[in-house]
């Protein structure tokens, strides 16, 4: 579903001359959470997590679970520098908020501006790149902005 809505913002996007930027936010070390809680625990991390995000981005944005504990956000008019405030506002979010039994959470987000010219594979690939560097700058932040 988040494929053709993709398609369906980016075709509005390059007839309107608006923005987009898609993100991806994973949650650091989520295995030790499944390992060490158990899973039923898991998806109330996973479950709180999207609660705390729904609750600060705009209604018009698509926000939707990739796979495991990885999410992808787009957000509609919005370029790379609103779009790293936006991901630096969820990240803080997480940080700040005690999940029960769990503790604290953290969570790294990657960021890209989305081209006319781009797919979904193409966008998904610049912000999963912008992710694995905020992992290997030790997680718990935010890497914006590679544009096509």
């Amino acid at each position: 579903m988040f494929s053709e809505l993709f398609a369906q913002e980016r075709s509005i996007a390059k007839r309107q001359g608006t923005k987009l930027t898609l993100m991806m936010i994973d949650l650091d070390h989520f295995k030790r959470v499944n390992d060490t809680y158990g899973h039923n625990i898991g998806d109330y991390v996973l479950k709180h997590f999207t609660s705390l995000v729904v609750s600060t981005i705009r209604e018009a944005d698509l926000f939707a679970r990739w796979g495991g504990e990885e999410f992808v956000l787009l957000l509609r008019n919005v370029g790379c520098e609103e779009g790293y405030l936006v991901g630096e506002k969820i990240r803080s979010l997480i940080e700040s908020e005690s999940f029960d039994e769990v503790g604290k959470v953290t969570c790294s987000i990657g960021i890209t501006e989305v081209s006319p010219e781009d797919s979904l594979t193409s966008a998904i690939e610049r912000a999963d790149r912008a992710l694995y560097a905020a992992k290997e700058a030790g997680r718990n932040c935010t890497i914006a902005c590679e544009v096509r």
